[in-house]
């Protein structure tokens, strides 16, 4: 769960980049690390780092700690440490750090302890405990810039896990090796009553090549600890977000406006405005603008005019970002039919997570679409409403008139769910349907062009989640 500590902390200090430091010889660490769990998901830590080589990286860094001074240096590690830890979602408190043989001609060594409140998660939809740790170093690996290593990589990392009194491991991820011209990664995981260990070692030779590390990173994964014994409390934070949209069709033109309301997490709304506010609202307002612009090209439509507002950055109300376009060749024809097509999914359908959700999802949206005189709906979807376990997909479409009609649509995702529950509820969701409008006289053909829009406006944060 650690960084290439040493490698990645002090070196920024000292202004060495790692390509050169790591140019002259081979790079080694080993990595200890302990977690004492307890029933609340909290756990003691202990994270012990031994850095080995090169010489050069070595005798450079503990220049640089007896530059800033032990205690300095120390306090800055440990500060590093808990922001990493964070941006991972965990919180590291009551830390305190030590490092040794920083005067020495020895390995360098560096000690964290603490207390990780969270993490352990549990799980009532299925009733379980999960610890996710990264003993393949996976965050290091993907981080590492092998064109500018002149040098091997060895990688030694023991994990002991120890839960709670009574749990009982119900599974565990299971080890492997791989090896791929005399480079390898190899995972040892052992179940012991109450006492997990995992031993992993990963060898990167001088000159491993790209087609190497697709090899051996194809089995990369974090290592699951799933157990039960106890209930717990499930603390966790909804991705809460609302959309309106008015789609008018004029002409040869399509006015669409919409209005999309951040709600939660508030803390990541909150921070979200903070990122607007520090880099500039305007500059931020032109870059949701050309983002958007690019995708609609992309899609061959052509934006006639469009403007993007940010509103609440100085408010306690949720972020809300107002658009506004007006768009030409969005519409697609069949069998002299105008389709307009919608996605009952809201973009949720595909999402990636390897195993978990660890947030709920409730995202609504409502549609107004507006047809010109002249035009009327022939033919429109039956309502949608699925509900499982893992959560619900519903869209209810009310006719206001042969022109006009409000599509009002949820998509709940419930916390905890299995990535392979939400694949089975998705899979019962069409991707999109189709509404389908004809001319009946009087206006001529205006090329209601808008109406694909609502499928392609991208939500400027979707990919995040």
């Amino acid at each position: 769960m650690k960084k290439l500590s040493v490698f990645l902390v002090f070196l920024v200090l000292s202004g060495i980049l790692a390509g050169e430091v790591l140019a002259d010889n081979d790079y080694k660490e080993v990595q200890e690390n302990s977690y004492q769990v307890h029933w609340d998901g909290s756990a003691e830590v202990t994270f012990r780092t031994i850095l080995y080589g090169p010489e050069d990286m070595l005798n450079k860094t503990k220049e640089t700690i007896t530059q800033m001074g032990l205690e300095n240096a120390t306090k800055l590690f440990v500060n590093q440490e808990v922001q990493f830890l964070n941006n991972l979602g965990l919180n590291l408190e009551n830390a305190t750090g030590e490092i040794i043989g920083y005067n020495t001609t020895g390995p360098l060594e560096t000690v964290i302890t603490g207390r990780i409140t969270n993490l352990a998660r549990y799980y009532s939809y299925d009733g379980v405990w999960e610890i996710t740790l990264d003993a393949l170093r996976i965050l290091d690996l993907t981080n590492i810039n092998l064109t500018v290593v002149n040098g091997s990589i060895y990688l030694e990392n023991y994990f002991t896990v120890t839960l709670p009194s009574g749990a009982k491991v119900t599974n565990i991820t299971k080890g492997f090796e791989v090896e791929s011209n005399g480079s390898y990664i190899k995972l040892e995981t052992k179940e012991d009553g109450e006492k997990v260990t995992m031993h992993s070692i990963i060898y990167l030779k001088n000159g491993v090549s790209g087609d190497d590390l697709k090899t051996l990173y194809a089995q990369l994964q974090p290592v699951i600890i799933t157990y039960t014994g106890q209930s717990g409390n499930e603390v966790y934070s909804t991705w809460k977000m609302t959309t309106e949209s008015n789609i008018t069709v004029r002409g040869n033109e399509t006015i669409v406006d919409t209005l999309e309301k951040y709600e939660e997490p508030e803390s990541y709304v909150n921070s979200i405005k903070m990122q607007f506010l520090i880099g500039g609202v305007q500059m931020a307002e032109q870059s949701i603008y050309q983002n958007l612009l690019t995708q609609f090209q992309m899609n061959g439509i052509k934006v006639i005019n469009g403007s993007v507002k940010l509103l609440n950055l100085n408010s306690t109300e949720p972020l809300m970002i107002k658009y506004h376009w007006v768009l030409q060749e969005l519409i697609r024809t069949a069998n002299g039919s105008y389709i307009y097509t919608y996605d009952p999914r809201l973009e949720l359908g595909n999402l990636t997570f390897p195993y978990r959700l660890t947030i709920a999802v409730n995202e609504t949206k409502i549609t107004r679409v507006v047809l010109p005189k002249g035009y009327k709906f022939t033919s429109i979807p039956k309502d949608i409403n699925v509900e499982t376990k893992a959560g619900s997909v519903k869209m209810a479409i009310s006719k206001v008139s042969d022109r006009e009609v409000v599509i009002s649509s949820n998509v709940y995702l419930a916390y905890g769910v299995p990535s392979k529950d939400y694949r089975d509820l998705m899979a019962q969701i069409p991707e999109n349907v189709e509404f389908k409008y004809e001319e009946t006289g009087g206006s001529g053909i205006c090329g209601p062009a808008g109406l694909l829009l609502i499928g392609l406006v991208p939500l400027i944060f979707r990919r995040r989640k």
